[in-house]
């Protein structure tokens, strides 16, 4: 019984051990993003088409988050409007512009386009849009 006993504390202090060196390993590696990379992906069509030159429309959104303007970049899939909408995410003019509207009180700065287009990225259609649940089949 004492061996059982032993062997389950053993198991338990190298468990507890790896734990904390896992956690600790995990802050030193942890990647800080950019948050406006996940701005400019939601407002895109999402095709992942390779037509910008990118791999996909993640690597085209932390490209233009990187450069800062969209000056020869261009979305063929989302066009013009499309790119009107990642010019208002990276534009330094409309983040001097929020916080003067927070203090009012009033969302001046807010967009509801690129709100419900993260918002429908939220929802499992976005993910899966042909997927129906097993009770509206039957």
């Amino acid at each position: 019984m004492n061996l059982i006993l032993i062997s389950m504390g053993v198991l338990g202090v190298t468990a507890l051990v790896a734990a904390v060196l896992l956690y600790i390993v995990s802050l030193y590696f942890k990647v800080e993003e950019d948050p406006r990379i996940d701005l400019v992906q939601a407002v895109l069509p999402g095709a992942n088409c390779g037509g910008c030159g990118f791999a996909g429309c993640r690597a085209f959104a932390e490209a233009c988050v990187k450069a800062g303007k969209t000056d020869g970049l261009a979305c063929p899939v989302g066009g013009d409007p499309t790119m009107d909408e990642v010019k208002k995410i990276l534009s330094p003019a409309a983040e001097a512009a929020e916080p003067a509207a927070a203090a009012s009180g009033e969302k001046k700065g807010f967009d509801p386009v690129i709100a419900a287009k993260i918002k429908a990225l939220a929802t499992p259609k976005a993910v899966f849009p042909n997927v129906t649940s097993f009770a509206q089949k039957s």
